[in-house]
């Protein structure tokens, strides 16, 4: 008997450990819970701080941390964070970590109500790091490094919610603008900058790598080469000895040879571009090419004279036809047309 009731006595007590201890997993779940409430608590109060603390309390324990709406609220602090004292940082800490809680919140809920003002929320963040990565280039072109890092986070943030996201078009923006920061770089010195050259080349070959066709890259490209042959010639020390010039000669020809595709390819995308001629123009005459050099020589003429010709065409439009004043503005304007072949064309005239 007294057998039977030792081991009654034992079901009991392992009842009431079990009790217990399922009373205490279930207070300690409670008391993780209400650290979440009390982060949101302190997010509706504008009290950050306190947020945050509670928020990454809850992030780490091991009752909520793999909860979806941990990461979701976590993220959701963070990006007020952002909003409310680190907008002006490109560098914003609390941004970064926003959008790696909203990361693993997709990893652990893809459907629950959140997901929508998720998406919405990383692709907020998303367009923050384009933006910092354009005005770092524009604001100071010596931040071009924190340009580069915003410009890939930026990326690897739409990939979160687009994962088939095309981004060639903004990396051809972004890339023109970065070359053109690289050549001012290297225009500043180009002594001391000589590896910017070596960027701004690579970084409009991007752009081309993409689209062989985009005028910017090409006509960019192409004055990069054109410029450094003719600053090695206005630099040339004609007191050198025969050797050394005819050396220096042929890496300016080669020069000028590296631009001369790219240089054709912008005229052949846009014939009435100014600067584009008067490159070209050089580059052929400096590779002996007089004949291809005077007609390019003969359209910029014709560029420099469509004011005239515009000027032409309003006139004889308010002149009767048939008198010799009408005759005579009309054989001007033909005159125009068969010297400059593109003039009608380059007037924007149909």
């Amino acid at each position: 008997m007294e057998v039977e009731n030792n081991i009654s006595m034992s079901k009991i007590t392992t009842k009431v450990v079990m009790t217990l201890l399922f009373i205490a997993t279930c207070l300690t779940t409670s008391a993780q819970q209400a650290t979440v409430r009390q982060a949101l608590k302190a997010l509706q109060a504008e009290d950050l701080e306190t947020a945050k603390g509670f928020i990454d309390s809850a992030a780490v324990h091991e009752e909520t941390k793999d909860s979806s709406s941990t990461w979701y609220y976590r993220g959701f602090i963070y990006k007020k964070v952002y909003n409310s004292t680190e907008k002006s940082n490109k560098n914003s800490s609390a941004r970064d970590v926003s959008v790696e809680s909203f990361k693993i919140f997709f990893e652990l809920d893809k459907k629950s109500e959140l997901f929508e003002t998720a998406y919405k929320s990383v692709k907020y963040l998303a367009s923050t790091y384009y933006n910092d990565a354009a005005n770092a280039l524009t604001e100071n072109p010596e931040r071009y490094e924190l340009a580069i890092i915003n410009f890939e986070k930026h990326k690897q943030t739409m990939l979160l919610i687009d994962p088939n996201h095309d981004f060639r078009s903004l990396e051809m923006q972004f890339f023109l603008v970065l070359g053109q920061v690289y050549n001012q770089l290297y225009e500043r010195d180009r002594e001391k900058n000589t590896s910017f050259y070596e960027k701004t080349e690579d970084a409009y070959k991007l752009v081309l790598g993409v689209d062989s066709n985009n005028l910017s890259a090409n006509y960019n490209l192409a004055i990069l080469y054109y410029n450094e042959g003719v600053n090695i010639i206005k630099n040339l020390d004609y007191d050198l000895d025969l050797i050394t010039l005819t050396l220096i000669q042929d890496e300016v020809v080669v020069l000028f040879q590296r631009a001369l595709p790219y240089a054709e390819r912008a005229y052949l995308l846009n014939p009435c571009r100014k600067e584009t001629l008067i490159m070209l123009s050089g580059i052929y005459f400096s590779l002996n090419e007089m004949e291809k050099s005077q007609q390019i020589q003969m359209e910029l003429e014709g560029i420099e004279k469509i004011g005239e010709y515009r000027e032409l065409l309003k006139r004889v439009s308010g002149l009767q036809e048939g008198t010799d004043e009408f005759n005579n503005v009309q054989n001007k304007i033909k005159e125009l047309i068969e010297n400059y072949s593109k003039i009608n064309y380059c007037s924007g005239i149909k």
